[in-house]
């Protein structure tokens, strides 16, 4: 999916009369040496880039051929790692200037020539020493904020992960920033929440569906739901303007009710992420995720009796964890029996309460931030091994998808011809997988 950071930043300068372009390669997946004859082609004054941890060494790569072709030209980070490390980002000094939190405002000030030291939310080298200016940007009215600019990239080039949609073409969308949970493991714990209103997305979708034929939107908020009144108004006016669209979102199980599920569904909703993360009471005390379990086998129940595919995210290595209760989530991700399980190793993110845990007990192994990528250990607990971890991670996906009856249930629920080419990719993938376990 497109880097929705980057558009609305393309929107917020084209509404100020600034011209922008938005160039992926992480989306044109270009070798170096390519990347490098494009850049070489630019010529702009400055050249933001967004970066991931595990993306960033990328990030890091791509200033210093920016700086190689274009010394005078300016190079800006964002995104939620140098929101995180801004100083580490400066420490290269290919990088500019860093913009922490929402880039927006910030970013439209230093392009116009504001002096950065007047610009809260802005990050640099003064004198060979780092400056932190204000709090990180911060927008307090979604709705104040420009369509992103949806006309600056190439729909082709976009496609959601195997099981997570329905349709194609599809885009990504988000309708609110933040998240009213503070699990230790997640960057939005600190980001304060804010929302759109239902008359502001809806907008949005229909312009979407109708100027550029887009059939599926996939809300990649932390928790969509969270809102229930907005979202109720949202697929009131899916439904009253008949928008041939459908959709997914991500939720937590204590944001929903069996209505809001219903009204989703009929809105067009088809699959509704839900963050399960463990089993053991102790673990999710620790990772600050206390949802009752009644709590999440009703949410999930809920949700496939209106007919919304569930997909529930699991976690091992959090604080706590020990071989007794990695088996333990396997096996309670096999008593809810959600559609889909997705199995990750915990990784603590820079800028988390967990990473910050984890630093001052010694527990990191590694600062190669693409390591970070959910599927490799990079926080090794007492009593657990890197191989034990790995061996835990790859036996979830061998027992959750490899039962009889789990089989057969996704055969039926791919009976429809037109869902046919969902289940030979989804088929094509786990066979990836198992082959490389």
């Amino acid at each position: 999916m497109p880097a929705l950071g980057l558009l609305y930043l393309a929107g917020y300068l084209e509404r100020e009369n600034i011209s922008s372009d938005i160039v992926d390669f992480q989306a044109t997946l270009v070798p170096w040496d390519k990347i490098d004859d494009k850049i070489k082609t630019l010529e702009y004054d400055f050249f933001g880039i967004t970066a991931t941890t595990p993306l960033v060494v990328n990030a890091y790569k791509i200033a210093d051929i920016i700086k190689k072709h274009h010394p005078l030209a300016k190079v800006v980070l964002g995104g939620v790692h140098p929101t995180a490390l801004p100083d580490e980002a400066l420490s290269y000094p290919s990088v500019d200037y860093v913009v922490r939190g929402d880039g927006e405002e910030p970013f439209l000030n230093l392009v116009k020539g504001t002096p950065p030291d007047q610009i809260s939310g802005i990050s640099y080298r003064d004198s060979g020493q780092v400056k932190h200016i204000g709090e990180p940007g911060y927008v307090k009215n979604l709705d104040s904020l420009p369509t992103p600019a949806f006309h600056k990239i190439d729909f082709s080039l976009y496609h959601p992960a195997v099981g997570a949609y329905k349709r194609l073409p599809a885009i990504n969308m988000t309708a609110t920033r933040g998240c009213p949970g503070k699990c230790t493991f997640c960057n939005s714990a600190s980001t304060k929440l804010r929302h759109r209103s239902a008359e502001h997305i809806f907008a949005e979708m229909e312009i979407l569906s109708k100027k550029y034929g887009m059939r599926e939107i996939c809300f990649y908020d932390d928790t969509f739901t969270v809102y229930p009144e907005n979202i109720k108004r949202l697929c009131e006016l899916i439904i009253a303007n008949k928008l041939d669209i459908t959709w997914s979102c991500f939720a937590r199980t204590d944001c929903v009710t069996a209505e809001m599920l219903g009204m989703m569904k009929k809105a067009g909703c088809h699959q509704v992420m839900y963050g399960i993360e463990a089993y053991n009471e102790k673990i999710l005390k620790n990772i600050k995720k206390t949802i009752s379990y009644e709590k999440n086998a009703n949410a999930i129940k809920m949700a496939q009796k209106v007919g919304i595919t569930v997909r529930c995210t699991f976690m091992f290595g959090n604080p706590g964890e020990t071989i007794e209760t990695m088996d333990e989530t396997i096996q309670y991700a096999i008593k809810l029996n959600p559609d889909i399980a997705l199995f990750n190793i915990t990784i603590p993110f820079p800028g988390t309460e967990m990473y910050e845990w984890a630093k001052s007990k010694g527990y990191l192994t590694t600062y190669d931030w693409m390591e970070y990528d959910l599927s490799e250990p990079v926080m090794i607990l007492p009593g657990l091994t890197r191989d034990s971890m790995k061996k835990k991670y790859k036996e979830a996906f061998f027992k959750y998808y490899l039962r009889p009856l789990y089989i057969l249930r996704q055969m039926r629920r791919f009976a429809s011809p037109s869902e046919l080419p969902l289940l030979i990719g989804a088929l094509k993938s786990m066979f990836r997988f198992f082959r490389s376990a």
